[in-house]
């Protein structure tokens, strides 16, 4: 008997996404301050140091998740056998990679020339016990599209980041305040989240049924896997290739061009996998739920990703001070490489929804190798060539997400073009325009091209007044 069914309304998911809308603006605001102090006060270098090390721990959390996270929000009916089953799954997965991680730092950090990266990993590999609850504890939340519980535990982690890396940083910690601000980020949002547990769940692991729960989460392992894989090979590789200050560099022009993504692709998506399995229970197309998410989301991304490339220089300087502009002509091939990704934010989920998740596998795996053959071929030495490479890896998959999406979602081309052109001339035309007038003229462009993102807006608030009343 399910202790937990997947059940979602339109009304509960609107809500949840102005919540998550509402939250994740401020949070990025704050986010946004904390990193115009620390970039004052750390190198490139610095940063560049424990972004690295946070790949590696990236990597390491990836193969203790095993596809539980994803199998958690995802599964239809979960009991209360599966759930103790998945927890004594990644009981087992969490104290065999704490362990690897513990003995790995050494040559680990032989093998990048960064020996500084050796006490980063020995500090931060403790703290996998307790992100591995966290990780449960987030997945049952956006089962549950409880964005309020989502945003307090984030704001929480905020803070203590904040308070934490502000005091070693101006002590001179260097990466290694960093690395204990995440320490005690992830140590105060597993306390919190012991006072979050859901009702009807018992949080006993257990060895029976464990077999059972990785043959079904594992279906869901790979595109997870390769996903974030893809997003961490740029870090891995540059720390390799370019060495720290390169590293921090990208790091700094990802961080610019991703306060786009945070905002119109994980704010925009929150809660698309169980949205989309309800909706594939219920034997309902995927498709027209897919291309009004991809209007939405590249509605509000795109155009802010094309004022970000046109204010590129000033607002580098402004936000980080002059001794980041080097992160400048990086800033070009990255906002198309975040452009493509908001476009097909939702591919996996709808693979997965549809019970294919398997096939994500291709344009993941595509893009992967693209990635690395443009960086054999196109990397000189400086962050804009690491860029430009990662861009053409990008333009390189698309025919391949492309024929993905018709063939297995139903969505062919021509329906992706219709899904984007209104964002594509709203991105077009806010560039062209005073930035003074931007925000009008996106807003004509999308009442001229009858976008999407209109009609969404026009129901929340149609919503919200009725809820008043």
């Amino acid at each position: 008997m399910s202790v937990l069914p997947l059940q979602i309304t339109p009304v509960a998911l609107r809500r949840a996404v102005v919540g998550q809308l509402v939250s994740s603006v401020g949070e990025s605001g704050a986010r946004l301050l904390l990193s115009l102090v620390l970039a004052r006060w750390l190198s490139p270098a610095e940063m560049g140091q424990f972004a690295l090390a946070m790949a590696v721990f990236g990597v390491a959390q990836l193969l203790r998740d095993l596809g539980v996270s994803t199998w958690l929000q995802r599964e239809a009916a979960l009991t209360q056998a599966h759930f103790s089953a998945a927890l004594g799954l990644l009981a087992l997965s969490t104290a065999v990679l704490t362990l690897a991680l513990l003995v790995l730092a050494e040559p680990l950090a032989r093998h990048w020339g960064q020996p500084g990266l050796a006490r980063l990993l020995w500090v931060l590999a403790p703290v996998l016990p307790l992100s591995a609850f966290s990780s449960v504890m987030a997945a049952l939340q956006l089962r549950a599209l409880a964005a309020g519980a989502l945003a307090r535990t984030s704001w929480l982690g905020l803070w203590v980041q904040a308070l934490v890396s502000l005091a070693c940083s101006a002590q001179g910690g260097g990466a290694m305040g960093l690395a204990w601000a995440q320490v005690a980020t992830t140590l105060v949002c597993g306390l919190a989240h012991l006072g979050m547990r859901p009702a009807g769940l018992a949080w006993r692991p257990r060895w029976r049924g464990m077999g059972e729960v990785l043959r079904r989460a594992v279906g869901g392992l790979p595109p997870a896997a390769l996903f974030t894989l893809h997003g961490l090979l740029p870090d891995l590789l540059l720390g390799r290739l370019g060495g720290a200050h390169a590293l921090g560099l990208l790091g700094r022009a990802q961080g610019v061009v991703g306060l786009t993504q945070l905002l119109a692709g994980r704010v925009l998506a929150f809660g698309s996998l169980p949205v989309l399995a309800q909706r594939q229970a219920q034997a309902l197309p995927l498709e027209p739920a897919l291309r009004r998410a991809m209007a939405v989301i590249t509605g509000v991304g795109w155009p802010l990703l094309a004022l970000t490339v046109a204010y590129g220089a000033p607002l580098v300087r402004l936000l980080y001070g002059p001794a980041w502009l080097e992160a400048v002509p990086a800033l070009l091939p990255l906002a198309i490489v975040a452009a493509l990704s908001l476009m097909f934010s939702q591919l996996g989920a709808a693979l997965a929804a549809a019970g294919g998740a398997h096939r994500a596998v291709l344009p993941l795996a595509v893009s992967l190798l693209l990635r690395l053959a443009a960086v054999a071929w196109m990397f000189e030495g400086s962050v804009a060539s690491f860029a430009w490479a990662l861009a053409a890896a990008a333009l390189a998959t698309l025919p391949v997400q492309l024929v993905v999406s018709a063939r297995h979602l139903g969505q062919p081309p021509a329906a992706v073009w219709a899904a984007v052109r209104g964002s594509a001339l709203a991105a077009a035309v806010v560039v062209v325009v005073p930035v003074t007038v931007a925000p009008l003229a996106w807003l004509a462009v999308l009442r001229a091209s009858r976008h999407p993102l209109l009609d969404e807006w026009a129901q929340l608030s149609r919503r919200r007044m009725t809820s008043r009343k």
